[in-house]
């Protein structure tokens, strides 16, 4: 049998069978990638259920254009990276804090978008209330891309040209549209922070700390009398336990006077993780007793009840402490971060301290770096061998110089619409909540 197999094996094929068989082997990957196409066709089609759409990391609340570019304001895991896009191009990125992230002074214009990108540690995703939190922008890692984050666009009117824009006029504010997520009840506005006034007023606020040492503290008073300037200065119980002449000098004076809590806590984790996450052992009960505590100390000193603001210890604060505050009867007042840096480091009394600069670089810097709306802090005492108190006349000079005038803590709180009747409306909210003061 395989010999008369092979007898036909070797015979002459005919034309005709030839072609038929050159034709199959030549259709074979035709047909074959025919079928594999359409296998990947029924794979992808799309499902006739619709897909679960998640929220994106980051939101835009909030842009604020200004003179030297815009504010943007929103809200993103705590911890997260928050990269900020505008036109497309990547323009900065931050860290947020208690669920809040803030870009100070960005040039570009619109549209922008921002993305966020969990790190290690990050709290979940929520779009409940957060603190605000002021983040100098940083250049993106080289090795990060957009495609590494989910993006939310927010598209604006072109912002004010920075150097063209008026002084005079109060900075507009933009807001998204609300967030489209489900929720059992709305959302509570967040408690702000005010850690600057109108960036369209030529207005500074030169505020002062009083917590522990008087040295200085007479010849600052002096200065600011001189050149006829009220202010604010925030105080400690511990202060007006130790020096209560000087605090009634203080009311004498015209000055408004903040709480700065009585004995100077700390309310978070910032000193121990860099986290402004609410301290153990520190609830309402506690903070509230804190600022009732000085509260009653200023009355028996002076007779008057402090300013419905306050200033946390350390700058140690969120949204949940504001909260509290406000519901018993204070706003929270702090100072201006970011590129402007208005933090004075007065307190950093040791030379060799990475921080410390001398009394003349300490207002130079100052005078340098004011802007629009800023809020200055200074101290009103310190032990410092180089004390910067000699020197606050030429910061007055110098400002003055610059065209500034001089504002209170209530102008500033005024211009936001942060007011004592918006307060009250905090302390409703609570029941049985009473007023501190």
């Amino acid at each position: 049998m395989g010999s008369r197999l092979r007898r036909k094996l070797d015979g002459p094929v005919s034309p005709r069978l030839a072609v038929l068989a050159v034709l199959l082997a030549c259709s074979a990957p035709g047909v074959l990638a025919l079928r594999t196409v359409t296998e990947l066709d029924r794979l992808n089609a799309p499902s006739r259920f619709s897909p679960a759409r998640r929220p994106p990391l980051a939101r835009i609340d909030r842009v604020t254009p200004g003179p030297e570019g815009a504010r943007i304001d929103g809200t993103a895991p705590a911890g997260a990276a928050v990269f900020l896009f505008s036109g497309g191009v990547f323009s900065a990125t931050t860290v947020a804090a208690d669920g809040r992230f803030r870009f100070e002074r960005v040039g570009a214009t619109g549209p922008y978008r921002v993305g966020a990108l969990p790190l290690a540690g990050s709290a979940p995703f929520s779009d409940g209330p957060a603190a605000a939190v002021s983040a100098a922008s940083t250049d993106l890692p080289a090795e990060t891309g957009a495609s590494a984050v989910a993006l939310h666009e927010l598209t604006l009117p072109t912002l004010p040209d920075p150097v063209s824009a008026p002084l005079a006029a109060p900075a507009e504010k933009v807001h998204s549209p609300a967030p489209a997520f489900p929720s059992a009840a709305p959302a509570r506005a967040p408690v702000p922070d005010l850690s600057r006034g109108s960036a369209g007023r030529r207005e500074v606020l030169v505020s002062f700390d009083a917590g522990s040492s008087d040295r200085g503290a007479g010849e600052i008073l002096d200065a600011l009398k001189t050149h006829g300037v009220h202010t604010t200065i925030f105080v400690t119980g511990e202060f007006i336990r130790r020096y209560p002449n000087l605090v009634r000098r203080i009311v004498a004076d015209g000055h408004e006077v903040g709480n700065h809590t009585e004995t100077h806590p700390h309310l978070t984790t910032y000193a121990l993780d860099g986290r402004q996450a609410t301290r153990r052992g520190v609830d309402r009960a506690f903070l509230t007793g804190e600022l009732s505590g000085t509260n009653r100390l200023f009355q028996e000193a002076t007779g008057h009840s402090l300013a419905p603001f306050w200033r946390a210890p350390f700058g140690e604060q969120n949204e949940e402490l504001r909260r509290w505050a406000a519901q018993a009867g204070y706003w929270h007042v702090g100072w201006t971060g970011g590129r402007a840096g208005l933090d004075g480091l007065d307190w950093i009394s040791d030379p060799r301290s990475r921080g410390y600069r001398s009394s003349r670089r300490v207002v130079e810097t100052l005078v340098e770096r004011v802007e629009n709306g800023g809020i200055v802090l200074l101290h009103l005492g310190s032990d410092r061998d180089d004390p910067v108190a000699p020197r606050i006349p030429l910061l007055l000079d110098g400002l003055a110089a610059r065209g500034f005038r001089f504002a209170r803590a209530s102008e500033f709180l005024a211009g936001e619409g942060l007011t004592e009747e918006r307060l009250a409306a905090i302390r409703s909210s609570r029941p049985g909540a009473t007023l501190a003061r």
